[in-house]
């Protein structure tokens, strides 16, 4: 009984000694570890690793450099009327934006700017044009019977059809056998002139997706989006007494890539004090930039290589039933063949109905153009003071 008793009361002893060198009367609070994962209790804060109470005034011999009411750090003027207040913010490469504010500058990343937008140009959609269409309706002018072969010089007489002829069966201009033409035989070859050209409407031009029908339309891009380059991280401070000043929570310098700055939101000249460094950057990554990226109309140019192809054939009989030659002619070149027996009577002839065969279009257009541009109704200016400033 009297061992537990005194064990007890040697326990209160200790406690008794451990709250007096917490709160003890006149004496200096006990400062707790702190980091990170243990952070202080409300409304201690952490400051070089030690939990400490926030001062409660300005100690005028320190000419300013100790903080007002709430701050353990510094104080730094206000920017100009219409600037915002003074941030910590951090500026430089993309890939190296921290992903959170400091300890001891509010909790969480706040606001995010970007700058020096870069982008590329996607793939447009190929382009491609219709086959054109068109239509051949004009016979040759002129088709001759030559008393010669066709590598040959020698006289010609007229085999065409009659006036207004539709190709179809004539005897018009009939040779008859052995006819002579100037002591040799007229029937050695014959010639056909040309058709007549086609008569062509011009290709549609057509968007070729991949994978898909062709179809009529404007090509789309498809490819990279933008990206900025250098982002700003801005991190709100606490506001010392005094409204004309904000400060730091901490007498710590500010990380590595921050500074103190102001901000405004347009395109502006930075204050003085307020110059060492200056950056327009826009508030959104998407809305902060006007895509002007597009592809070029497609078009198709007018019709080449088309013809129109028929054909010629020969009889010995009147009625067009004893054949002799069935030739190709086209609108391109003069046709001309030899007479399988020279002086064979040449008594009818017919030619087919002309076939358009197309040709194709020169294809244009599907190609990049535009630009990617920041848009400047998101435009906001930092300027930052020196660091020692």
């Amino acid at each position: 009984m009297h061992s537990k008793l005194s064990g007890c009361v040697l326990l209160g002893v200790l406690l008794g000694a451990f709250v007096g060198t917490v709160q003890g009367c006149g004496s200096e609070p006990f400062d707790f570890p702190c980091e990170p994962a243990f952070p202080c209790r409300e409304p201690d804060i952490c400051v070089d690793g030690l939990c400490v109470l926030p001062d409660a005034g300005t100690d005028a011999s320190d000419a300013g450099e100790t903080s007002a009411i709430g701050c353990t750090g510094p104080c730094i003027p206000r920017g100009p009327d219409g600037w915002s207040d003074p941030r910590a913010v951090w500026i430089g490469d993309a890939s190296k934006a921290p992903t959170f504010c400091p300890e001891n500058m509010d909790m969480g990343l706040r606001t995010r700017a970007f700058a020096d937008l870069e982008w590329e140009y996607g793939t447009c959609e190929p382009c491609g044009c219709t086959a054109p269409t068109g239509t051949c309706t004009t016979l040759p002018e002129t088709i001759e019977v030559r008393a010669a072969l066709c590598a040959q010089q020698g006289t010609a007489l007229p085999f065409g059809g009659p006036d207004g002829w539709d190709g179809s069966c004539t005897n018009a201009n009939a040779i008859p056998a052995g006819a002579m033409c100037g002591g040799t035989l007229c029937a050695q070859s014959l010639a056909v002139s040309p058709l007549g050209p086609p008569v062509e409407d011009g290709c549609e031009p057509v968007v070729i997706p991949a994978e898909k029908p062709p179809h009529a339309g404007t090509p789309t891009m498809s490819g990279p989006t933008w990206t900025w380059k250098t982002h700003a991280i801005s991190c709100y401070l606490p506001t010392c007494e005094d409204p004309k000043e904000a400060c730091m929570r901490t007498l710590a310098p500010l990380p590595e890539g921050f500074a103190h700055c102001v901000s405004l939101s347009g395109f502006h000249a930075c204050p003085e004090t307020w110059n060492a460094k200056e950056l327009v950057a826009y508030d959104d990554d998407k809305a902060g930039a006007i895509d002007g990226r597009a592809c070029t109309a497609c078009e198709c140019g007018a019709p080449a290589g088309g013809a129109c192809l028929a054909r010629v054939r020969t009889f010995e009989d009147g009625a067009c039933a004893k054949l002799i030659s069935d030739d190709a002619i086209s609108s391109s070149v003069e046709q001309c063949s030899n007479v399988s027996i020279a002086g064979l009577a040449i008594g009818s002839k017919e030619i087919t109905p002309p076939e358009y065969i197309p040709g194709a279009c020169a294809t244009s257009g599907g190609e990049p153009t535009g630009a990617v541009v920041p848009n400047p109704d998101r435009a906001t200016t930092f300027c930052c003071r020196a660091l020692d400033a």
